[in-house]
């Protein structure tokens, strides 16, 4: 039996390369029931583990996680996949930062810091002027996720006792299905923390305290909210570590800094109050109101966190670590500020288990993974299998099926640009830059490295250009054409506003349009 898998193994690897280059069918499928095979002959007969160096493994897989998801992630934007949010928003900001006029946007036009403080990006502007565009993001956020595996195996190693398994786990980590999601999901500053946050914890446990403090720093400066993580991290120093004055100090310090961000710092740069309260309304009209609520109400506040959406997402979180962090839960300590900040969430984004907002959760989740593996004894074993290679192997299983659906993006028609896409390249080409531009959500990331660039048809009265697709544009959009000019009305408020503009280049149904004149 364990041969006759075997063979269907290797067929369906082959369909698998076959669907890849020919798209007869999704690949995330074969994917699945590959996987189904292997585990079915890992139940039968345990693969034998080949004799290499974990060392060199997890080298090699930090450089094929580095190669392979930058890859995905440049095509996907080569290939108009990639948006105005988040994408396109953070290449306007390092573009301004890097032309020296401060971190401002126009998606809406505003100071950046009022809506993410996110002074890390400083770090980047460097790299951003020596190859400035949307591609040097993208790698470089690829590259960071991959760097993360070096201080998870060495902390693995040193809390384990063993190169194997920790290098097992730094495997692990490389295929986390919310690793994956956060990757493909354009670019953001919050998830650089994942990497910092490892190695806060490396630097830590082997008293680097001037090297954490440098990790916990640059934490900080991903994005406010990661204070959450950081408060986390320093309430597991205090109580898990008894190590009570750095714990204390770096939680309050932490927490400090996230109400000087969210209540001063931000609503001085936005001129308003800080933007992102509007989830948890349920809870309160201001931040300390929804704090004493949440004090005052602790189980109207528990109601908010559970529910089958809620609780499906969690399980999505643990199962592809086989539920190894349910046996550590002093070290699930630090994640908790983060995980009530999603489950207390309205907006469902919040709790999908492949956002950007699990970049404070994740780090915590693969540690707690590593002691929950060590507190399952070596001689524990089910039907003569050892529980500690069953629980790796069903992780294992359970990560590649939940991020079956990033090998979708590897397929040929994902990625090789079809004639429209690369008209739409050519015009891109042809829009000047520094021009003002109003353009759909997918051209934004192509063009934001400007002053002044819209999600189309925002900004059109401030825009003196406009690159559209003539075969799909807004219900709210009025388009007529007549010879080379164009007429644009949208309605608003006030009334439709109609814009005129002289078509310059057109292929594929795309029209570059320069603007004439405003009439109303």
């Amino acid at each position: 039996m364990s041969r006759a898998l075997d063979g269907l193994a290797v067929i369906l690897a082959g369909l698998l390369l076959s669907t890849l280059a020919f798209g007869w069918r999704r690949p995330e499928e074969i994917v699945l029931l590959l996987l189904a095979a292997i585990g079915l002959r890992a139940l039968l007969r345990p693969y034998a583990v080949p004799p290499w160096r974990p060392g060199r493994v997890v080298g090699a897989g930090v450089a094929g996680y580095a190669v392979v998801f930058s890859f995905i992630t440049v095509t996907r934007h080569w290939a108009f996949r990639t948006h105005a949010l988040d994408l396109g928003y953070y290449v306007q900001v390092l573009w301004s930062l890097s032309q020296g006029l401060g971190p401002y946007v126009s998606l809406p036009e505003m100071h950046a810091w009022g809506d993410h403080f996110s002074p890390t990006l400083y770090l980047l502007v460097p790299l951003f002027a020596l190859f400035p565009g949307p591609v040097v993001l993208l790698v470089s956020q690829s590259v960071a996720f991959a760097l993360g595996a070096l201080p998870l195996f060495a902390l693995a190693r040193r809390r384990l006792g063993s190169d194997g398994p920790a290098a097992a786990f730094a495997l692990l980590y490389l295929v986390s299905p919310t690793l994956h999601g956060i990757n493909l999901r354009d670019f953001h500053p919050a998830a650089l923390a994942i990497p910092l946050l490892l190695a806060a914890v490396y630097c830590f446990e082997t008293n680097r305290m001037g090297w954490f403090l440098v990790a916990v720093i640059l934490t900080l400066g991903c994005r406010e909210d990661a204070a959450l993580a950081v408060v986390g991290l320093g309430l597991w120093i205090a109580l898990a570590r008894r190590r009570w004055i750095w714990g204390l100090g770096v939680a309050a310090g932490s927490l400090a800094l996230l109400f000087f961000d969210t209540q001063v710092l931000m609503p001085y740069f936005r001129g308003g109050p800080y933007p992102h309260l509007h989830r948890y309304a349920h809870l309160g009209g201001s931040l300390g109101e929804i704090l004493l609520n949440m004090v005052l109400h602790p189980l109207r506040t528990l109601g908010f966190m559970v529910s089958g959406e809620k609780l499906t997402y969690l399980l999505a979180l643990l199962a592809p670590l086989g539920l190894l962090p349910l046996l550590a839960p002093w070290d699930l300590l630090p994640a908790l500020p983060a995980l009530a900040h999603n489950l207390l969430a309205r907006d469902p984004v919040m709790f999908r288990y492949r956002t950007q907002y699990n970049s404070f959760i994740l780090p915590f989740f693969i540690l707690a993974a590593v002691s929950g593996y060590a507190r399952l004894a070596p001689g524990l074993a089910l039907k003569g299998r050892p529980l500690r290679g069953l629980a790796l192997g069903l992780a294992f299983l359970l990560s590649l099926a939940l991020t079956s659906r990033t090998v979708n993006d590897l397929a040929l028609d994902r990625w090789w640009l079809t004639a429209r896409q690369r008209a739409a390249h050519a015009l891109v080409a042809q829009v000047p830059p520094g021009v003002s531009v109003s353009t759909p959500d997918r051209f934004v990331p192509h063009l934001a490295m400007r002053p002044k660039v819209f999600v189309f048809p925002v900004g059109l009265e401030k825009s003196e250009y406009v690159l559209l697709d003539a075969r799909a544009y807004p219900s709210n959009v009025r388009f007529e054409r007549q010879g080379n000019e164009v007429a644009l009305s949208v309605g608003g408020p006030g009334g439709a506003m109609e814009y005129r503009y002289e078509v310059l280049h057109e292929a594929e149904g795309y029209l570059v349009l320069r603007r004439l004149l405003l009439s109303k």
